[in-house]
């Protein structure tokens, strides 16, 4: 590993991420508890100084539940894990994926 291309150990046989890394983030949250996720995500994700290229989502009317994705760069595993648990904290999230 060296400091230009840092990359840490996954879940998944040893598999290794290689930074910076773009990637989909996924989120399912309750459509009740957040009506503008794609403003609180595009807030959360300025505030964090992280790259995003796409915010889009489906809802149905009737529905429960919402998705939400934002397409995203992240430099670090510590940015990763930032970016997840602050996103987490968004009103109403229930999953990030």
């Amino acid at each position: 590993m060296s400091e230009a291309n840092p990359s840490c150990s996954g879940p998944f046989g040893g598999v290794q991420i290689e930074f910076p890394v773009h990637f989909d983030l996924r989120i399912i949250y309750i459509k009740a508890d957040a009506p503008d996720m794609a403003a609180s995500l595009e807030a959360t994700l300025k505030r964090m100084a992280i790259p995003c290229s796409l915010i889009q989502g489906t809802a149905k009317p009737e529905g429960k539940y919402g998705r939400m994705g934002a397409r995203v760069i992240v430099n670090s595993k510590q940015s990763m894990d930032r970016l997840y648990a602050e996103v987490a904290k968004l009103p109403g999230v229930k999953a990030v994926i």
